[in-house]
Formats: structure tokens, sequence, C-alpha cells
């Protein structure tokens, strides 16, 4: 009966091992294990068949044994069936995680074999959290974390679909943080993993929209998803751009306030010339001319030929266009010269 019991146990203990083995019976093979779990690492075939057999842990012998020698058994949370060369490690730690060498010698004494494998122990992914949250412009901000698992790696996928690089404004598809274009919306999942673990969550998002409105009595105002508007009690239709983000208006407001001013300054500095010049013209002296005049009066020869003797030019000069003031001679017979300044 107590062989039987035996018997059972070998048997679970090797079906175990066969559904998730890791095959380390070639040189260079990787295993990976969940930290706390267990593994079972396929080293060798029958060892019963071998006349030496030793596996190593970074050159510290594990266990070995053969056909005319006594099989060393392995540390606690070790084990090793020769029978179909199978390793179970239990409770998985990471100093666990090393370089496992095989050596094995066969019937013979004389054919002799050597190969390592590489077993890293990894912390499995527990939970993941993802969320959204709405961004100016109508983008929105897509987040996907977790809180263990060593080496984890991150997959989004829209509606059973590869998000694709034309969906994002910025990040990466292999990013924590995403942000998705405006137009961009359906159910949303993010998965998380590494080699002992893999966990899904999902969110199913909207467009996004700038929402002004009242419900309850507060005051909603802001970019936020389309389906909140079912909560609004009084809706504002969309406006394109909060005020405050408009650039562009406020940008060409300051130019036109610019060119005003330097529109003004141009005037004020042509206006300013102008009545200095007028100012100049009015300060200027006016200017004094001559009117002489000679009366034919009955003369006596002798004045005659003393005016023949010394001949006199005149000419009228004017220098203004201001009506000239007369003014009378007396007909004396003599010649006068009337200066006059016109004011």
């Amino acid at each position: 009966m107590k062989a039987t019991a035996g018997l059972l146990v070998l048997l679970v203990t090797v079906s175990q091992g066969v559904e998730n083995p890791c095959d380390g019976r070639k040189d260079g093979a990787q295993c990976y294990g969940k930290l706390g779990g267990n593994i079972f690492l396929h080293l060798m075939d029958n060892a019963l068949s071998l006349f030496r057999y030793e596996c190593q842990q970074n050159k510290t012998i594990l266990f070995k044994g053969g056909s005319l020698r006594n099989l060393s058994q392995p540390p606690e949370r070790f084990s090793f069936t020769p029978e179909d060369g199978m390793m179970k490690i239990e409770k998985l730690e990471r100093t666990d995680s090393a370089n496992y060498t095989i050596i094995t010698v066969g019937q013979s004494g004389t054919q002799n074999e050597q190969w390592t494998l590489l077993l890293f122990v990894e912390a499995p992914v527990t939970s993941v959290h993802i969320a959204s949250k709405c961004l100016s412009q109508g983008e929105q901000l897509v987040s996907c974390s977790s809180k263990e698992g060593d080496n984890v790696q991150y997959k989004l996928t829209l509606n059973n679909q590869l998000l694709k690089d034309a969906d994002l404004s910025s990040g990466h598809l292999q990013s924590i943080n995403v942000t998705l274009k405006q137009h961009v919306s359906g159910q949303l999942a993010c998965s998380v993993g590494n080699h002992v673990s893999h966990v899904l969550e999902s969110l199913l998002i909207s467009t996004c929209d700038f929402i002004n409105c009242t419900s309850n009595g507060t005051r909603i105002s802001g970019w936020l998803p389309e389906t909140s508007k079912s909560l609004c009690d009084e809706y504002i239709p969309r406006i394109k751009a909060p005020q405050s983000k408009n650039y562009v208006l406020i940008m060409a407001g300051i130019l036109s306030a610019l060119v005003t001013l330097l529109v003004i300054s141009v005037a004020i500095v042509v206006l300013s010339q102008k009545k200095k010049q007028s100012n100049t013209h009015a300060d200027e002296p006016d200017l004094t001319y001559a009117d002489v005049r000679i009366i034919n009066q009955p003369q006596n020869k002798s004045r005659i030929k003393a005016r023949q003797e010394v001949e006199v030019e005149y000419d009228q000069v004017k220098f203004s266009e201001r009506k000239r003031r007369t003014v009378e001679l007396k007909q004396d017979g003599c010649v006068y010269a009337n200066v006059r300044r016109d004011r």
C-alpha cells in the first residue's frame, strides 16, 4: 500500500512537471520563474543510464549522482527525479536567478557533456490601473500603470485592434502615458505583462468636448468627455475654445493697438512740424519798399539841366501781396521819397 502511495506521488510530480516545464537540455537555454512560485526544469534525459551526473548553481554543486554512486540530495526547496531528469524548485526566490550547469558522463566513463541554462526569477504583475483625462482642444491623456512586476511591458489596443501611431498626438504604444487625438473613442484596453504574468484592463472612452452648463446649480465649464453632457440641467452651446486660450486673437489685438499708436505718433510729428513752420513765417519782419514818384511841374532850365546830368533810374519793388495804401503828395513841384512800412 505504501509503495502504491509512493508511486502515486511520483506520478503526480511527473505530471505536474510535464504541464509546463522549461527545456534546459540545450546550452544557453533561458527559463523564467515567478517569484514565490514553483518551476520545473528539464535538465537531462533518463539519468539512471548515466555513469555520473552533476548540477551546479553558479559553480556551486547542488546535487550529483550516478549508476555506481548514491544520489546526493539537493538542498531544501530543490528536488530531482533521475527517471526523467526533471528538477523542481519551490517558492522561488530572487537568489534562485542563476546559471545552472549540467555535467554528465556516459556509462563508458569517457563520454563527457556539459551545458548551461539561465534561470530568471521575476515578480508577477498583480494589478493594472487605466485612466483618461481630457486636455485642451479635445485631446485625451491616457495613463496605464501597475504597482508590481519586473521587466513590465505595456500594450494598448482600441476596439480589440492595436492602437496606431496615427491615433497618437504624443507618446508611443509601449509607454505608460499617451495622448490621443480628438477623434479617438471606443473600448481602450491596456495589457501589462512580463515573462511570468499578464493582466488586462479596459476602459470605454468617448471624445472630449468643451462643456459650459449648470448641473444642480453648479457651473460646469471645461474640456470633459462628451458623455458628461447628460449631467447638464441647462446646456450652453459649445464654444470653440476658451478666450484665454485664443492666442491668435490676443496677438491680433496687440498688433492692431501697436499700429494705431504708430499712426497717432506720426500724425503728431507731422502737425508739430507744420505748426513750427507757421510760427517761423509769422515771426519774419514785414518787407519795406520805397515808392518814388516824380510830379511833372513847370521847372526852369537850370533844374532840367541838372536833372539830365544825373540820371536816376527807379523801379518799383514789391514783396508783399497786401493792398497798398495810397498817399497823396502835395503839388509843390518837388520830388519826394515816401518810405512806408506795411503792417
